[in-house]
């Protein structure tokens, strides 16, 4: 393949149906949920790390650009685009085409969701010089995965006739996602496959068909592509895109274009968007149960068990439960009910909203804070400090803050007096005192902090100096 493919990766989703893992402040795409120490997104940017790849872009929302920053950090992607609120994958995928043409990027692009999971993408790989051919000639190729079983989750997708020596079809017809008794039907004509959400283009191609078929979609994206760039990410104009409509790729083109084709690929490939799909990828104890340290079970069969803290969970005579716990929610379900979890959100946002938003993680420019305990006038946070970094200079009117060094060398500045503290040394700075805490080390710095104070809030930051830019 002489052509380089430059890969764009969507990270922009919130996978509302692996809650309470999935959250809007930290994604499902940014959580190990297949592995101990690697991210769905690292996943799938470590499959587009070979020689016939091009650095990636990535596309994220803004609200999530640290966490992506530092999960990205070993692929080095070119550029980090972010979306100041989502608007679906169309207009997500015009930003990286229209970023790719403004750095001299003709060639075709891949776009691949960040949150799928792919055991044998070589399969793929080994498709795509016959699929960037037919790219290279104007094409949208849409990369469609040869069904296992009648899966009632994905849609379909119904080949037409076939592309000579290419392993591709013209698209006869996009399915919407089918009840049983269709999805089976499908699978005995034949000739149908999921719809994987991984396409292969031309930016020029794809925003050719943009205008045609979607204009309101493609000027609010030409106007927003005047970028800007702060702290190694990619800004659109923020304004123009406020009234771009929300569509995906799907809707907007490739079922109203008959510039698509279809490659299958038999791939063992699932969109993990739900714990049905998360349950099937689980290692399995001879009776069905999770694999799980913190897990026992006796006289229990075929039950999903996630714990995300250290937290011990026993189960005793039931079957075919899903139990998920987090620091400060756990879902006990029927695996057979599952499907009902979106109305069980809607009743949680009413009351208790912020346990769908929040996440025990925060991540910022210099690092991340974990929450580890809160109550009425005290909070206790582990603050984790990245080499080099610096949090802003502070002020808080309402809260005074304890700092103990529990590894590193933390470099601390109190109303203008500088310390240094080392393992098992601490500070104390009262409410309304001017403060700083830096890593001016090779290693990581981590801190606890105890808060106390009437309010504890983290809009009670009045920053006088911020390396990071933030007001």
């Amino acid at each position: 393949m002489n052509t380089l493919i430059t890969p764009v990766i969507l990270a922009g989703g919130i996978g509302s149906r692996l809650w309470p893992l999935s959250r809007q402040a930290m994604p499902k795409q940014f959580l190990p949920l297949l592995s101990e120490n690697t991210s769905l997104l690292q996943s799938t940017l470590a499959r587009v790390s070979g020689n016939q790849f091009s650095n990636a872009i990535l596309v994220c929302n803004e609200q999530h650009r640290f966490i992506a920053a530092e999960q990205s950090e070993q692929a080095r992607p070119q550029a980090i685009l972010l979306e100041p609120q989502g608007k679906n994958t169309a207009p997500a995928i015009a930003l990286a085409a229209y970023y790719a043409l403004q750095n001299g990027i003709t060639g075709p692009m891949l776009v691949m969701p960040a949150d799928h999971h792919i055991e044998d993408f070589n399969k793929l790989i080994k498709q795509l010089k016959s699929a960037a051919e037919l790219a290279i000639q104007g094409k949208i190729v849409t990369f469609a995965i040869t069904p296992t079983g009648p899966h009632t989750g994905y849609g379909y997708i119904k080949q037409g006739a076939a592309i000579t020596n290419t392993g591709c079809f013209d698209v006869a017809q996009f399915k919407e996602k089918p009840n049983l008794d269709t999805a089976t039907r499908y699978l005995a004509q034949g000739g149908y496959s999921w719809n994987s959400g991984m396409f292969l283009f031309t930016p020029t191609v794809y925003l050719k068909e943009l205008a045609r078929f979607a204009p309101k979609i493609a000027t609010s994206v030409e106007q927003a592509a005047k970028f800007t760039k702060d702290l190694g990410f990619t800004r659109p104009h923020k304004s123009a895109l406020e009234s771009c409509p929300n569509d995906s790729i799907d809707y907007a083109i490739l079922e109203r274009s008959n510039n698509v084709v279809v490659m299958p690929v038999d791939l063992k490939w699932s969109d993990v968007g739900s714990f049905s799909s998360l349950d099937r990828l689980t290692k399995k104890d001879e009776n069905g149960n999770s694999l799980n340290a913190n897990y026992m079970a006796q006289k229990s069969t075929n039950n999903l068990v996630i714990n995300e803290a250290e937290h011990t969970i026993a189960t005793l005579g039931v079957s075919d439960l899903a139990i998920i716990h987090t620091h400060d929610a756990t879902l006990i379900a029927s695996q057979h009910e599952l499907d009902s979890l979106p109305l069980l959100l809607k009743q949680i946002a009413t009351t208790q909203a912020d346990k769908l938003n929040h996440h025990q993680v925060v991540f910022r420019p210099w690092g991340n804070y974990r929450t580890l305990v809160e109550g009425t006038g005290f909070k206790v946070k582990k603050i984790t400090v990245n080499s080099g970094a610096k949090l802003s200079t502070q002020r808080h009117q309402y809260r005074a803050e304890h700092w103990v060094v529990v590894s590193g060398i933390a470099d601390v500045c109190i109303n203008k007096q500088a310390y240094t503290l080392t393992h098992d040394q601490s500070c104390y700075i009262a409410a309304q005192q001017i403060h700083s805490l830096a890593n001016n080390q090779k290693e990581l710095l981590i801190v606890i902090e105890v808060q106390t104070g009437a309010v504890l809030d983290e809009n009670d930051i009045e920053r006088f100096d911020d390396k990071y830019g933030r007001d």
